[in-house]
């Protein structure tokens, strides 16, 4: 596209430095106008300088950066500032960012910025012909937003690093993708400069809009992310978990006094953490699921993917929703039951039930770490053995299961690598003791 002709436009603020529109050359130094403009703390103007210093990093990525397409011009006015953010494109490299992580980290802020207003999650995402829209009616980006290492994110909300917004559209920038932030009367674009460049750095321009924007509208230009993925997204938003919860739980955290929610879907093997998918179970905890899991209380790592030490706490925060919940037990036990991992068979004029859980699924493995609260009373209730639990009695196959059953004890028989809170169950040589005196 044929550049326009520069041209200056008349600073109509005296004192304030010169303003120039966007796609044109860039203002000299700043004055306490554009602090004021921007409502740049005092603690962040040092860092904050004019877009002509962008030239002394490059000068033909200076001019690209403020050049925008016909499609924008309307849109964007000029701009006044930037702010260089300190982040290379190696750093986002090490920690693992991807269009997928960088898009949903973008949704969770969009959703936490809205609850935090109305005590309701929700966000707009739309695509038109300029790319894909992020748009929530939360309080707007402001500039301190853009400094790295603070965060003015409450203990319950998604994002809770503080770096998500910058990093993502970081990684956006390093991967051609303009990303612009509308917020009020102002707009936050994120360039990658010099352009072209092994490991370029990340600058913010700081300019005005043509339009008043209430919240935050955050365009992907040019981008567009897959239908399938988007649905998938958010668990609230997702089609295939409409009308499948079995159990959602409100509960704090030791951190946090806020109640929130978590969920248990009829679905396989999805894991979201606090409404944001994780992925499938079979990858992210290397074990198939047969429900899939929406807990609040549990955090990723920074590189935001499940890592091998968090897994017992995943299983963890599964176990208190079955405890809290006598449907997600129900529905637990029959899976259970449908896997062939919890049997009950006959033997001689009495019974005998096993449980071998397969250790490659979510829901078997889970026992390793917990027994569920109220858990042996489903078993029981599904396998028609309600009213035999005083005859109940652990045991790992060695014991002589058909003397106990002879003497009406149902011998219960578990892995030796089963929580110890099977231990609640009592031992089977104790039972036939009881029963023989």
């Amino acid at each position: 596209m044929k550049d326009s002709s520069p041209v200056r436009k008349k600073d109509p603020h005296k004192g304030r430095g010169k303003k120039y529109k966007a796609g044109f050359e860039a203002p000299p130094e700043l004055s306490n106008g554009v602090y004021a403009e921007y409502e740049i703390p005092s603690v962040m103007r040092a860092s904050v300088l004019s877009i002509d210093s962008l030239k002394k990093v490059d000068e033909l990525s200076a001019q690209e950066a403020v050049r925008e397409s016909a499609e924008l011009k309307g849109l964007i006015d000029r701009y006044d500032a930037v702010v260089p953010l300190g982040i290379t494109k190696d750093y986002i490299e090490r920690r693992g960012f991807d269009a997928f992580k960088s898009f949903r980290e973008l949704i969770q802020n969009a959703l936490d910025e809205i609850e935090l207003i109305t005590g309701k999650p929700e966000v707009n995402i739309k695509k038109d012909s300029i790319g894909t829209w992020i748009i929530d009616s939360g309080r707007g980006l402001k500039v301190e937003a853009l400094s790295i290492g603070g965060t003015d994110k409450e203990c319950w909300m998604r994002g809770y690093y503080g770096e998500g917004l910058k990093l993502a559209s970081a990684y956006f920038a390093f991967s051609d993708v303009p990303l612009y932030v509308f917020a009020r009367h102002h707009v936050f674009k994120f360039v990658a400069i010099p352009k072209g460049s092994d490991n370029p750095r990340i600058f913010v321009l700081m300019g005005k809009a043509n339009k008043e924007v209430g919240g935050t509208e955050i365009l992907l230009h040019g981008f567009s992310i897959d239908d399938d993925v988007l649905n998938r997204m958010v668990s609230f938003c997702n089609r295939d978990l409409v009308g499948k919860k079995i159990a959602e739980i409100y509960s704090t955290s030791e951190e946090c006094a806020y109640e929130k929610p978590s969920a248990i879907y009829d679905y396989p093997n999805l894991l979201y953490i606090r409404n944001m998918f994780v992925g499938d179970l079979s990858d992210v905890a290397r074990r198939r699921s047969l429900l899939s899991y929406d807990l609040w209380w549990f955090r990723l790592d920074v590189s935001r993917t499940l890592m091998t030490y968090s897994v017992p706490k995943l299983f963890e925060e599964a176990a208190k929703i079955f405890s809290a919940s006598g449907n997600a037990r129900k529905k637990l036990t029959k899976k259970l039951i449908d896997s062939k991992m919890l049997t009950k068979r006959t033997l001689g004029t009495g019974v005998v039930m096993e449980f071998r859980p397969i250790f490659s699924i979510f829901e078997g493995h889970l026992f390793v770490y917990a027994f569920p609260k109220g858990m042996l009373e489903a078993i029981l209730e599904a396998l028609g053995l309600e009213d035999k639990k005083h005859l109940i009695a652990r045991a790992t196959g060695e014991e002589d299961m058909e003397s106990a059953v002879k003497l009406g004890v149902i011998p219960f028989i578990i892995s030796e690598e089963l929580s110890d809170e099977f231990k609640q169950i009592p031992p089977l040589s104790d039972m036939v003791k009881k029963v023989t005196v």
